[in-house]
C-alpha cells in the first residue's frame, strides 16, 4: 500500500508539471516547455521516439514497472505527446498527435475509469490535426 501510495504521488507530480507546461503554452508561448517536456520523459523513462514507435502493448508493459500503473503512466506520456506536438515542426507534430490520440483511446478503452477530461483531449486533438 504504501509503494502504491508512493507512485500515486509521482504521477501526481509528473501531471502538475504537465499542467505548467499547458499554462506556459496559453499564457507566454511556453518558452521552457522542451525543458519540462524532457523531464516528464525522463521520469518516465523514455522518450518521443519510443512512444512513436512501439507497439501499444509492449508500452503498456513497459510502463508497468511491475506495479500496474502503466495506464495512468500512459496518460500522462498521451498528454506529454500533446504538449510536444505544439513544439515539433508540422510534418512531425501530426504524428505526434496522432499518436497521443492512440493512447488516449486505448486507455479509455481499458481503464476501468471514464473520464470527460481524456474525451476532451481527444476532440482537441481531432482538432488540432484537421487544422
Amino acid at each position: 500500500m504504501l509503494k502504491r501510495d508512493f507512485i500515486m504521488v509521482q504521477i501526481e507530480e509528473l501531471g502538475k508539471v504537465i499542467a505548467q507546461i499547458i499554462f506556459n503554452r496559453n499564457l507566454n508561448g511556453g518558452g521552457r516547455n522542451p525543458e519540462l517536456i524532457e523531464t516528464v520523459y525522463t521520469s518516465l523513462k523514455l522518450d518521443r521516439d519510443f512512444l512513436l514507435t512501439t507497439s501499444i502493448d509492449d508500452l503498456r508493459r513497459f510502463l508497468d514497472c511491475e506495479d500496474s500503473q502503466g495506464l495512468s503512466r500512459m496518460e500522462i506520456a498521451a498528454k506529454t505527446l500533446i504538449e510536444d506536438s505544439y513544439i515539433q515542426p508540422d510534418p512531425n507534430n501530426k504524428k505526434t498527435l496522432f499518436r497521443a490520440k492512440e493512447l488516449l483511446e486505448y486507455i479509455q478503452k481499458h481503464d476501468s475509469t471514464f473520464s470527460l477530461e481524456r474525451i476532451a483531449l481527444m476532440e482537441q486533438i481531432n482538432d488540432l490535426l484537421s487544422t
